[in-house]
């Protein structure tokens, strides 16, 4: 047992504010785990708002969870400490239930990095009796839960206010009679949105497609996502402050859920449908709320420009006192007084995301915004004494080419004159980031057929970006490494099968590259290759409120304007 790591953890604790520590006697005690660090999750404002969900259930206390630090993982090891909760530094397999918080697909290895430090079982089936039981949620698991069906007793599909009280409750009642673990499981499955893998069997043609996905008798063969029909219902903002977190010193407000743009490439542009906003008044509390210890509100919301009241928030919330931040602006949205109250609000960069450097790809993606549109956005930012600018592209996208990847060195190019012509009149030094990032096909888009660029060519076009900027003074370009978007594509779109090469990743202590040399499944199967149009896919059995035919003639047009 170390002290070293209860005293750390005791110590981050005294400087959190809105932490909620509750008496366990008689409730259902219930582990949240982001598997990525302290400062990551606690930026994930999703789970923040599960965490103040279930301890406002007067049957129900919450505790947090984090991957620790590579010091902290290593201390945990050296002194067989088992792995606690950040509250009262409880071992995690003391709880009723431990639960998963997927919102990236790279954190799986941690999945079961924590579930070994904390001494469980790796795999659902060997645990039994006594054992604590562990479930995902997020917007990861909702798209495909099937790269970790092998190690989670269940998945909770959908959104979280709509989820959590009917299930903890069922848990809480069963746990109450001393149901046995089988029956325990097949009891959750009568809750909308509760997925148990073990409950399904599935076998694969010998080509390795899959043949069929087979529920047990009386498990429904469907699983419907749930989702909130008035976000009004559950106000979602901060709850907690702490130190070293990302976006620290702000308080996060959701303004909106969904997109109304079905950008054919977003996932969560069509997972999170209907598009649901919240009212003004809600807001408003929200922000008197949050003005009350933080004088900084981050609005978030999917497409902030579709709020149909942004100008009344914005306005509201500067006249109260309150500075405004948003994270990424769509060029045909920006206002002149949406500009203003952000500049006032401190903000010296603007972040926008062309996706392409072309028109016709834009089209293609269904991001229907004109070079023009562009333009005349940087001008207003420039305008508003805003002098720099980040801008999103995409790499590898379906039908791309070489002239595709050369637009976006000529567009950076002309964004960079429109910012100069405009700044020499200011005096103002303004910059331009790029950030690059690899395209990666997902569930429920329809691209999720697609298959990923060759890593060689991605490497080609970026180096190429590189090159066409180099001489660019003002210019910088930051990338994300393809290898690691080739492994985002292998656990976004894999089946069951996948979750051999997880565990040899989880022995390898993360060594992918090694992994993938010493199991037989052949990840290029996943990541490179077309789907059929007509192929059962690993996610098939999920009902998003998404029609299969929607996503295929979205596709088709996709391939017409491209």
């Amino acid at each position: 047992m170390s002290w070293k790591l209860k005293e750390k953890a005791r110590a981050l604790l005294a400087q959190e504010q809105g932490t909620s520590v509750k008496p366990s006697g008689g409730k259902l005690s219930l582990a949240l785990v982001f598997p990525n660090y302290y400062h990551v999750g606690m930026a994930n404002l999703g789970f923040q708002s599960v965490y103040r969900i279930i301890n406002e259930l007067p049957q129900a206390v919450c505790e947090r969870a984090f991957l620790p630090e590579r010091t902290d993982l290593l201390e945990f090891q050296r002194s067989a400490t088992p792995f606690f909760s950040l509250e009262t530094q409880k071992p995690l397999q003391d709880f009723d239930l431990i639960a998963f918080s997927l919102s990236f697909e790279n954190d799986y290895p941690h999945v079961l990095t924590i579930l070994d430090l904390a001494r469980l079982p790796l795999r659902a089936s060997q645990r039994k009796e006594g054992y604590p039981m562990v479930c995902a949620g997020g917007v990861a698991a909702f798209l495909n839960p099937e790269p970790l069906a092998e190690f989670m007793d269940f998945f909770a599909l959908g959104e979280a206010e709509e989820l959590l009280p009917e299930t903890l409750s069922l848990i809480l009642e069963l746990k109450s009679k001393g149901v046995l673990r089988r029956d325990f499981l097949t009891r959750l499955t009568s809750v909308g949105g509760i997925y148990v893998p073990q409950f399904y069997s599935v076998t694969y043609q010998e080509n390795g497609h899959i043949a069929e996905v087979l529920p047990r008798k009386g498990i429904p063969p469907i699983v419907k996502r749930r989702w909130v029909k008035n976000v009004d219902d559950y106000p979602t903002h901060s709850v907690i402050h702490g130190p070293g977190i990302e976006l620290g010193g702000m308080f996060l407000v959701e303004i909106g859920r969904g997109c109304s743009f079905g950008c054919r490439f977003c996932a969560a542009g069509w997972v999170y449908r209907p598009v649901r906003m919240r009212s003004l008044g809600t807001i408003e509390k929200s922000i008197q709320s949050a003005l009350r210890g933080e004088k900084k509100i981050g609005l978030i919301s999917a497409a902030i420009g579709d709020h149909p009241q942004l100008k009344d928030i914005c306005s509201r919330l500067r006249a109260a006192g309150g500075k405004l931040s948003v994270s990424s602006l769509r060029a045909n949205v920006i206002t002149r007084d949406l500009l203003h109250a952000l500049k006032e609000s401190g903000h010296q960069s603007i972040t926008m995301a062309p996706e392409t450097g072309s028109e016709r790809l834009r089209r293609l993606i269904r991001k229907n915004i004109t070079d023009e549109e562009i333009f005349e956005a940087v001008e207003m930012v420039v305008a508003s004494g805003i002098p720099n600018l980040r801008l999103y592209f995409l790499v590898g996208l379906p039908s791309e080419t070489m002239e595709d990847i050369e637009h976006i060195v000529s567009l950076t190019k002309q964004i960079k004159h429109v910012i100069i012509k405009n700044i020499k009149k200011k005096n103002l030094p303004g910059t331009i980031t790029l950030s690059l990032s690899p395209f990666v096909p997902k569930p429920f888009t329809p691209f999720q057929w697609v298959p990923f660029e060759d890593l060689k060519l991605l490497q080609h076009k970026i180096k190429h970006i590189q090159n066409g900027l180099k001489n660019e003074r003002q210019v910088t370009i930051t990338h994300d490494l393809p290898k690691w978007s080739y492994i985002q594509a292998l656990l976004s779109r894999g089946d069951r099968r996948v979750s051999k090469i997880l565990l040899q990743v989880h022995k390898d202590n993360g060594d992918w590259n090694k992994a993938l040399q010493e199991t037989d499944v052949n990840p290029d199967f996943y990541v490179y290759r077309f789907r059929e149009l007509t192929e059962i896919l690993p996610w098939d059995f999920i009902d998003q409120g998404i029609k299969k035919e929607t996503l295929i003639s979205e596709y088709h047009r996709a391939l017409t304007q491209g």
